[in-house]
């Protein structure tokens, strides 16, 4: 299956919520889907913990918890690949994560494409998909805000 980002929006339910000001579009997109917070929530962790922002892994993890979420689990999800903890829902869904954050779009792996695909439907896996992208964002906006600025930009 493959995700044609440039139609994203044409995909979210026509029943979602009207846009308020806490709420991002994302996070509009997955609400009346049948993806768990707490799996998206590990999702977010795992990308924070790949690009190593500490402050935001300390916030999720306080998250997770609150959630119910058990330390043991969050111990393990930096190795989850050698885990038998996490279900094979949550496992295709790191995978999935890992190859979108450590790819360009357009040469994620086909295989954490279609693993995904036989554990989430066509919006869930957009909503997968958004959830990754949108964390993958704000760690990269989140480096423009502490650049000098005295530091010219690579292209001059």
């Amino acid at each position: 299956m493959f995700i044609n980002l440039e139609n994203l929006t044409a995909l979210i339910p026509t029943n979602a919520p009207k846009v308020r000001k806490k709420k991002t579009a994302t996070e509009l997109a997955w609400t009346d889907m049948d993806l768990q917070p707490g799996l998206l929530d590990l999702i977010r962790l795992r990308v924070l913990q790949i690009h190593d922002c500490k402050g935001r892994m300390d916030e999720q993890t306080k998250k997770l918890k609150a959630h119910g979420e058990t330390d043991h689990r969050l111990q393990l999800l930096k190795d989850w690949r050698r885990q038998e903890i996490f279900s094979d829902r949550e496992i295709a869904a790191l995978n999935l994560a890992e190859a979108v954050t450590r790819h360009p779009i357009r040469t994620v792996p086909d295989e954490a494409v279609h693993a995904a695909c036989l554990f989430f439907n066509e919006s869930e896996m957009i909503c997968l998909t958004l959830t990754i992208l949108a964390v993958n964002d704000w760690h990269y906006l989140d480096g423009f805000a502490h650049t000098p600025k005295t530091r010219r930009p690579p292209h001059e």
